[in-house]
């Protein structure tokens, strides 16, 4: 069965797809049509989207291929996994930090403004994965072991709902 989230991505994907080979095409000959491209604006904002609409169709694609390689359907709704935004606090400092699991070069779909994106094989990552809520877990990174409670977890499906 492939997942709903899977499948809006390769709506997205058919979208640019289309804009790329399309739309992109068609403004570009209108573009060069006014004359001049050094001094076109409007070419210069046309080249500017394809670099963007290239880039976001390999980001897609990258998302969907990882995703299917998954099965969405069986990820933990009560543990940390792929896709989890976890809040943590520093146990000897007080502070919270919010993470969220991807994959690695993966710019995540549900990220907000002040989460770190850690990839799955990062030690962060690692050291949280299979953890809920209340747990206790220490985090050894190159500058030293923190001992880290996992106040919050939004796991992949219910940041998808």
């Amino acid at each position: 069965m492939r997942h709903p989230l899977v499948e809006k991505l390769k709506v997205q994907l058919k979208a640019f797809m289309h804009e790329l080979h399309v739309d992109i095409p068609k403004q570009l000959q209108y573009a060069r049509s006014l004359g001049d491209l050094s001094e076109n604006a409007e070419y210069k904002m046309t080249k500017e989207r394809q670099l963007y609409v290239e880039s976001r169709i390999k980001h897609l694609e990258d998302l969907v291929q990882n995703l299917q390689g998954l099965n969405l359907d069986n990820l933990p709704e009560d543990r940390i996994a792929y896709g989890t935004r976890v809040t943590i606090e520093d146990l000897e400092t007080g502070e919270e930090k919010t993470y969220l699991l991807a994959f690695d070069g993966e710019d995540p779909l549900f990220k907000k403004d002040g989460d770190i994106v850690v990839t799955m094989g990062s030690p962060i990552a690692r050291a949280l994965a299979g953890k809920r809520e209340g747990d206790e877990v220490k985090v050894r990174l190159p500058k030293g072991v923190f001992d880290w409670e996992i106040i919050e977890i939004e796991t992949f499906k219910q940041l998808v709902d």
